[in-house]
């Protein structure tokens, strides 16, 4: 039995304004399950494609699949199905990593019980009553992959994740 990619891109591509092509031509084929990374310098189009493949971006030309369906077409579905991090999200400062995580809990619908589980993944899970005022960089990273983690996404979808690996690890 044939399966269609998680993610499929044709000809994708993207400029800012006239004189930056941005994306040229970009032709993906992400099997499920798969680990995928983008390496090149600064200013590549690795968060450009990433920012396309989450509708953050409307595509100028080309086409995005993702789960097997157009992404222009069904981007409210596809999205459920996602989990993500971009640039840096909203944090409330003057809450806990569990306060944080309830808020957006409510707005995905998961279980109490999810927040226990994604703070293990991500080693914050004794954090207790303090504030994210007070965690260091590495803490509200690591709270910020949390909060892609909650809603179970079958699809994870990270910008720059090794600076989580290295705060994983180094913190």
């Amino acid at each position: 039995m044939e399966t269609s990619p998680i993610i499929q891109t044709t000809a994708l591509y993207y400029q800012y304004s006239k004189d930056a092509q941005t994306l040229f031509d970009i032709d993906l084929n992400i099997e499920r399950g798969s680990i995928y990374g983008f390496l090149g310098p600064n200013g590549s189009g690795k968060t450009t494609t990433l920012s396309l493949l989450l509708g953050l971006l409307k595509v100028q030309k080309g086409s995005i699949k993702i789960f097997g369906q157009e992404l222009t077409s069904n981007r409210t579905g596809i999205l459920k199905r996602i989990g993500s991090l971009i640039e840096t999200p909203s944090l409330y400062a003057h809450l806990t990593a569990k306060e944080n995580l309830e808020v957006y809990r409510s707005v995905y619908g998961t279980s109490k019980e999810r927040i226990a589980e994604v703070l293990k993944i991500v080693g914050l899970e004794d954090t207790g009553k303090k504030s994210v005022k007070k965690f260091s960089l590495g803490m509200k990273q690591r709270l910020s992959i949390a909060l892609a983690l909650l809603p179970s996404p079958e699809l994870l979808i990270l910008d720059e994740p090794s600076k989580w690996f290295r705060s994983r690890w180094y913190n």
